[in-house]
């Protein structure tokens, strides 16, 4: 923008109208607040690295999670850097706010001269005016170079301190596909261990079936009680067996899916029965009828 070509009245004026320095202070503030907190946590987690890796816990997994956490806590720390930076350019725009409006004409000076003028020309019916007048305009023009060197040394102040760092996304710590990884290797940890319980339960109750075998074809000296064990260990086995949750899943399914179809074959027998009941007189009128053959 070209600050030379405006007047001073709106130079002034919007030097005077703005929200001044406290915004920017308070942005200053701010940020070197947030560059404190980083650089205190990335401190802290060093530490915390440093003392799990170095005496507590050792091997791939502690060298994994180091290797893990340093691109983290190198990027806390250039974080830190980059907001510690932006405070300071905060407070530089602040002070260069500062410096253009100490220059800057105050508004109503710049209005007393313009009614001066005013009242100077208003009243110079014969000329005796004009030094007065020349000195009036001589004054306003050294405000306008006033005003105009406060913007402009405003403008290139606040360009400088504009620059920032770039502040960049922290690199990722852990996989994204992990959690599904994990949610994979726990049902394939489960699957095993439901195949081996089951496993383990056949095999029981074969020797189960195996003794109670035994002991049905031992001699009867042994009396009721050999019997009754025998059929007590079967029993035991045969519930111990269905009570794995694939054998009973699998036995539900099929006991539901015979179910389904014994209850769908309800309504197609009883409507076969009104069938054939409905065409049997009609079968033995038409024996009746029929002529007999000739032989």
């Amino acid at each position: 923008m070209d600050f030379g070509a405006l007047p001073p009245e709106i130079n002034s004026g919007r030097m005077y109208a703005g929200a001044g320095a406290g915004p920017l202070m308070a942005a200053a503030a701010a940020w070197s607040g947030l560059a404190a907190e980083l650089d205190t946590t990335a401190a802290s987690c060093q530490t915390v690295v440093a003392e799990l890796t170095g005496a507590d816990w050792l091997g791939p997994a502690s060298a994994a999670m180091a290797a893990a956490v340093t691109p983290y806590l190198g990027w806390m720390n250039a974080t830190a850097a980059a907001t510690q930076h932006a405070a300071g350019q905060a407070m530089a725009s602040a002070a260069a706010f500062e410096t253009a409006f100490a220059m800057t004409v105050l508004p109503p000076v710049i209005a007393a001269n313009r009614a001066a003028l005013a009242a100077l020309v208003a009243t110079n019916v014969l000329g005796q005016n004009t030094p007065a007048i020349a000195a009036n305009e001589a004054l306003y023009g050294e405000m306008w170079s006033q005003d105009a060197a406060a913007m402009y040394g405003y403008a290139g102040s606040s360009a400088t301190a504009g620059r920032l760092n770039p502040l960049a996304a922290p690199a990722p710590v852990t996989t994204p596909a992990g959690p599904a990884d994990q949610a994979a290797a726990v049902g394939q940890a489960h699957a095993g261990t439901a195949a081996v319980a089951g496993q383990t339960e056949l095999a029981q109750l074969l020797s189960r079936l195996s003794e109670a075998m035994q002991g049905l074809a031992s001699p009867l000296t042994t009396g009721g009680a050999g019997l009754s064990t025998a059929m007590s260990d079967m029993a035991g086995g045969v519930d111990s067996f269905f009570g794995i949750p694939l054998v009973s899943n699998a036995t539900n399914g099929a006991v539901n899916t015979a179910a389904w179809f014994v209850m769908a074959a309800i309504p197609n027998a009883v409507s076969l029965g009104h069938t054939l009941a409905g065409a049997a007189p009609a079968a033995a009128t038409a024996e009746a009828v029929a002529p007999a053959s000739l032989g």
